[in-house]
């Protein structure tokens, strides 16, 4: 009995097995089949990336043009066609609201970047009496350093109500683009004109708060002596990590050329889009150093249409790490391209007709990608920010400030999606917009894990078409039901087999039975012995047992069916 037992739970064992391994094989088979599939990654060499600039080289020589400053101007060739527009609704979405009263930055000058730390006050980059012009660049993208740094605070720190907290920066930045700040609150700052990537740790601001407060006070102070073997040594605070060759553009390891934005990942790792002239985004890890690259550039007019990784200005980046993903808004080719943060391998483009042909900025929040967008000096578009959907890519809302913006640089968005600021680049202006609660798109919450497939692209010319959508619910109604099935029949399954084991209609059991009921028979005395009473009382045994009859008797251990020969053949 304890034999059919154990005999009947290991069946029962290998069929859940099997029925866990055919539920996880049913379960995996599904998400293949709508599982997008992703280009690997790409990183491209130096022959390869030597190869493209020796050809826009040659472009340069042959039209004369200075690529640096057309790109900055925006005067050099178009995005691809964009359908028409004429059916597109640009009525502003009621639930996000322009706080018209929010502060005044007149007095800061162009506004580059702004950002919101994590106590939620907002930080501002300016340049103040600096203005990128014409002549800020000589033809090979070298700022003179005989300028002099800006001798006002360009970061400008404010709380929610506008009215300013702190601000720093004097005598240390040449010419600002980009602000980021990290989850610890650590700030890192980009200056096109050293071509330098600058991160200042928020201790390092805590720590001289009161020195910055007596220097604001004192005024301006311009320093008349550069020494470029200390660049940083008449700021208040100093970084705590500098990457690039100051005022050395480059395109290798150590040197960037103009990078333009900063993405911090949660774990310290880090992108740099190197922006202007390389048209690259890298990878860093937290001590600076460099882990991967991918990018190369793309001229409008020389090549047709950008692939994945060809980029014209990688103007701005932004994170959405409860999905994994890293957005790059690729100014002059009008598009957001999204890219996996782990291996940098391309997901897909966002691309719509009423965004325009350039993107400037891009920010991710629950959900949506903000943006905000500009003339392209040959085509007119609403110049204005924008939220799209994640998954769809459809335009969602649209805001501005009463009317079209002039030329917007850069935005950010709270972690909630409720407060959106955008900075005008000339008009100097900063404008504050409130937005009503909202909820992300399903597959997209900030709570769950990015999907594994996604929607069909918008306007894409190098990646095919995405299989049709398929909704989790279906998937796990599928795969409810055909697990139960799977079930319902093992169960059966072993039921019977368990049955037939018990009755003895299983070869096997019979052949046992056979050996067992014969071994029993024969160790029963009355078959071997046979008493009878002699006259004296004693005990005899009738006759001895035959010999021939011990053959019968089984005592070892069953054997195989070679060793039983013709015996388990009879049987």
């Amino acid at each position: 009995m304890t034999h059919y037992r154990t005999h009947r739970i290991f069946n029962i064992f290998v069929l859940f097995t099997f029925v866990i391994c055919v539920c996880g094989d049913l379960q995996d088979f599904l998400d293949l089949q709508h599982r997008r599939p992703h280009q690997p990654a790409t990183n491209f060499d130096d022959n390869e990336f030597d190869q493209e600039m020796e050809e826009t080289q040659q472009v340069e020589d042959d039209h004369g043009w200075d690529f640096g400053n057309l790109r900055r101007e925006g005067q050099l060739g178009s995005a691809p066609v964009l359908p028409k527009t004429s059916n597109i609704s640009y009525i502003f979405d009621p639930n996000i609201k322009w706080d018209k009263n929010w502060t005044s930055t007149s007095t800061l000058g162009q506004l580059s970047a702004v950002d919101i730390d994590p106590a939620g006050n907002i930080a501002i980059f300016c340049r103040r009496t600096r203005v990128w012009g014409q002549d800020t660049f000589a033809t090979n993208n070298k700022f003179d350093p005989r300028n002099g740094p800006i001798p006002e605070n360009v970061v400008v720190l404010l709380n929610k109500e506008g009215k300013k907290i702190i601000e720093w920066g004097s005598n240390t930045f040449y010419l600002p683009h980009g602000l980021t700040i990290d989850g610890d609150g650590n700030y890192w700052l980009t200056d096109v004109a050293m071509h330098m990537v600058l991160k200042f740790a928020s201790s390092e601001i805590d720590k001289n708060t009161e020195a910055l407060k007596k220097a604001e006070a004192s005024g301006p102070r311009r320093e008349t002596t550069i020494d470029l073997n200390d660049l940083f040594r008449d700021s208040i605070v100093k970084p705590s990590l500098a990457l690039g060759d100051p005022f050395e553009p480059g395109n290798d390891d150590q040197r960037f050329c103009k990078p333009t934005a900063v993405a911090v990942m949660k774990n310290g790792d880090f992108f740099v889009s190197d922006g202007y002239c390389n048209s690259r985004v890298i990878k860093f890890n937290p001590k600076g150093e460099r882990i991967s690259q991918f990018g190369r550039a793309w001229l409008a007019g020389v090549h047709h249409q950008p692939s994945a990784y060809s980029l014209y200005v990688p103007h701005a980046l932004a994170l959405a790490e409860d999905l994994g993903f890293l957005y790059v808004a690729d100014r002059e080719n009008g598009r957001i391209l999204c890219f996996h943060a782990q291996n940098e391998s391309f997901h897909r483009e966002y691309r719509h007709p009423a965004v325009g042909s350039r993107v400037y900025s891009v920010a991710y929040a629950k959900g949506r990608i903000y943006t905000v967008n500009g003339n392209d000096y040959l085509q007119s578009f609403h110049v204005r920010g924008y939220s799209l959907d994640v998954n769809s890519g459809d335009v969602v809302s649209q805001f501005g400030p009463g009317e079209d913006m002039k030329a917007p640089h850069d935005l950010a968005v709270s972690r909630d999606g409720r407060e959106i600021y955008v900075v005008e680049l000339d008009s100097h202006d900063v404008y504050r917009f409130l937005q009503a609660g909202t909820s992300p798109p399903p597959g997209a919450s900030t709570e769950k894990a990015p999907p594994k497939h996604g929607p069909k692209l918008l306007t894409s010319t190098t990646i095919g078409e995405e299989p049709k959508k398929v909704g989790s619910v279906t998937i796990a109604l599928i795969t409810i039901i055909s697990s139960t099935i799977v079930i319902g029949l093992c169960i059966a399954v072993a039921a019977l087999v368990a049955r037939c084991q018990k009755r003895g209609c299983l070869l096997s059991v019979r052949r046992k039975s056979y050996w067992e009921s014969d071994r029993k028979e024969n160790f029963k005395l009355s078959r071997v012995l046979e008493s009878r009473q002699g006259k004296k009382g004693f005990r005899r045994f009738d006759k001895r047992p035959n010999t021939k009859d011990f053959s019968k008797l089984n005592t070892e251990p069953e054997t195989s069916e070679d060793e039983r020969g013709e015996e388990s053949l009879i049987i």
